[in-house]
């Protein structure tokens, strides 16, 4: 995965298929994929995220993980739910030491 320190590669395709209708249509892996082999050499995880439910990447992402590689998610210790637009990088570190 390439570096992105402003995160404007980073987001999720939606598919448009018609028969979806009335459901959430699910997003395309490949994002997920990239993460999950960018995450194979880390000894600890934190998944950092907003949204709940359906809507939370963070959760697809951990099930993901756990479904396709279960080596990277034996390593999640915790997971985050936060406002994005409002975290800054001693705010990702707060959170780093409040789980190590």
């Amino acid at each position: 995965m390439r570096f992105d320190p402003h995160g404007f590669h980073r987001h999720l395709i939606h598919r448009k298929e018609a028969h979806y209708q009335g459901e959430r249509v699910p997003e395309g892996t490949s994002f997920y994929e990239q993460v999950a082999s960018a995450l194979v050499d880390a000894k600890q995880i934190i998944l950092i995220g907003h949204g709940t439910g359906k809507s939370s990447a963070v959760e697809f992402l951990a099930e993901y993980s756990k479904k396709h590689h279960p080596t990277v998610h034996e390593r999640v210790i915790a997971s985050e739910i936060v406002d994005l637009s409002a975290l800054t990088e001693a705010a990702i570190e707060e959170i780093a030491k409040k789980h190590i």
